[in-house]
């Protein structure tokens, strides 16, 4: 046998790899996973960090969405922050006031921003790595041609499931926001009770809707 036959048959018996994407590739894979679904909800972690005062900050909570406009931002603690389409509940808990304001659609829902960087941001590179053991891609994004600079972007999608799993952004201070994603949960049936507020006995209620928006 010649070792040209002899190499054919080897080949045969190789896994097939999947060629490598590009990172405009993986942005668009992500966007069409959030578009294929209605709703989405996820547990998260923020992390704030100030160089200039060498501070970090975090807190936790969760994140409910439904296409177009209704979400629900829980925070540890008890803040909240509830969208109907119509309206916008931002309760403290600590100060005892919800701040209710019209929704009139300039409003950035939390889907969208979860989107935001596959369309705001250009696709500088992709590595494919592993994340607290969880096959991903790094997605590394810069501000668009003839946009001024915002910094630098990070972002981990799972290889799966093409869902954002950590997300970081550094300004030109070098200034740190990065947040967690678990618990990812798209499609699924949320309850209409989720995307209605009601204030508590005692809480004070600042309304800054106009009397047509009531």
């Amino acid at each position: 046998m010649s070792l040209l036959a002899y190499l054919g048959g080897m080949l045969l018996w190789l896994p097939l790899t999947a060629a490598a994407l590009t990172g405009a590739e993986v942005a668009a894979k992500a966007r069409e996973q959030f578009a294929s679904a209605s709703t989405f909800s996820a547990r998260f972690e923020k992390q704030l960090y100030w160089t200039a005062l060498d501070k970090t900050q975090k807190l936790q909570g969760r994140i409910y969405t439904r296409k177009p406009d209704r979400f629900r931002v829980e925070v540890e603690g008890g803040d909240l922050v509830v969208a109907d389409g119509q309206a916008i509940w931002v309760y403290s808990k600590k100060n005892q006031q919800v701040v209710v304001s019209a929704y009139q659609g300039e409003v950035r829902t939390p889907w969208q921003i979860l989107l935001d960087y596959t369309s705001q941001w250009a696709p500088a590179g992709v590595e494919e790595t592993k994340l607290d053991g969880q096959a991903c891609y790094l997605l590394a994004l810069q501000p668009p041609s003839g946009r001024a600079s915002s910094g630098q972007l990070k972002v981990w999608l799972d290889r799966r499931r093409w869902l954002p799993l950590k997300v970081e952004q550094k300004d030109e201070s070098d200034n740190l926001v990065t947040y967690v994603l678990r618990d990812h949960r798209l499609g699924t049936k949320l309850d209409a009770g989720l995307f209605r507020f009601t204030a508590p006995p005692g809480v004070e209620v600042i309304d800054r809707r106009g009397d047509g928006q009531r």
